[in-house]
């Protein structure tokens, strides 16, 4: 009797050191929630493709993706703990979200580069024609804007002396605008982007290539990356596979967007995507300069205390994880 009671306290003293010794993988999660803010080819299509064709399953994901609109209402979502993980365009809303204490961190970039296109009237086909001319741009202070601003000053083009920034609006409103000669040039996305080439104006800069300043970074709660690391190394290593793909196999990438459920006139499609995927981040590494600027940007306009640094909001510890284990298992180069 006393034998049995002895190897049953063992027993349950072993099963205890083997649960206890392994307290990452009892807690890890295995269905997720993951939300976007643009249903655009660009930034749907390396998840759409980690997704078709079984990265998540592979690293045993569940992934249920859910649409919003807008910015803030992605972070929302996040900060509440309704989603895991959230695509988001630019920067900017990560870093005041957490400069204000929100427990937000950027973890990969989807994108390095910003994803405009600078279309000309079809009397403007260079940069330095847009002296004392006006360019659109959706908004006061919106991304387009700043952009915009920052490379016509890295070009020697003062934005508030040598041309006139007018808040023209959304797309159809900055095309109709140039269409009418109403402006001399606006940034587009890739597809609006093409639509117009075709009509004869002229592309002046692609920024995909041309303005090393992310546009789309994953974000998530750092109570995610404590509790979950492995979940976000696995998650990121699905993405990653499917960013390679997106990125080095056109029309097989393409073609597997189209099955997974994204529109779009195939011929546009095949355009726009030379125009947006040099962008791509290969590996989801983050733009550090890049996302720098903005951050510089921030602190000027005094939207964030100057003494705030990036390395509060950027933690891609985990990204390089999972870099390397792709690596040693030949899958990235």
């Amino acid at each position: 009797m006393t034998q049995a009671i002895i190897r049953g306290a063992l027993y349950i003293l072993l099963s205890l050191s083997v649960f206890f010794s392994h307290p990452a993988y009892a807690q890890e999660k295995k269905n997720l929630r993951v939300v976007f803010v643009s249903l655009s080819w660009n930034a749907q299509l390396p998840f759409r493709i980690a997704s078709y064709r079984g990265f998540f399953k592979e690293q045993g994901l569940s992934i249920e993706p859910i649409f919003v609109r807008g910015g803030p209402t992605a972070i929302a979502a996040l900060v509440s703990g309704n989603v895991d993980f959230a695509s988001i365009g630019g920067a900017q809303a990560a870093i005041r979200s957490k400069a204000k204490g929100l427990d937000i961190n950027i973890i990969s970039s989807l994108s390095n580069y910003t994803n405009y296109t600078l279309i000309g009237s079809k009397e403007i086909k260079r940069l330095e024609e847009l002296r004392g001319k006006t360019v659109g741009v959706t908004g006061a202070g919106t991304f387009s804007d700043f952009t915009i601003r920052l490379y016509l000053k890295r070009n020697n083009i003062d934005p508030d002396k040598d041309v006139a920034l007018r808040a023209i609006g959304q797309t159809v409103v900055r095309a109709g605008a140039l269409e009418k000669g109403l402006i001399a040039a606006a940034p587009f996305s890739a597809e609006d982007a093409v639509k117009l080439l075709d009509k004869g104006f002229p592309m002046i800069v692609n920024l995909n290539e041309a303005l090393r300043v992310p546009q789309s970074v994953y974000v998530t709660r750092g109570e995610m990356l404590e509790k979950y690391p492995d979940t976000t190394k696995r998650y990121l290593k699905a993405v990653i596979l499917g960013m390679q793909f997106a990125k080095h196999n056109k029309q097989e990438a393409i073609k597997i967007g189209f099955a997974a459920g994204l529109q779009g006139d195939p011929y546009v499609i095949n355009r726009s995507y030379d125009l947006f995927s040099p962008g791509y981040a290969a590996d989801l590494s983050v733009a550090w300069d890049g996302i720098q600027i903005m951050l510089d940007d921030d602190i000027r306009t005094g939207l964030v205390d100057k003494k705030f640094t990036l390395d509060r909001v950027i933690n891609d510890r985990i990204l390089k994880q999972a870099q390397q284990e792709l690596k040693n298992e030949g899958r990235l180069k």
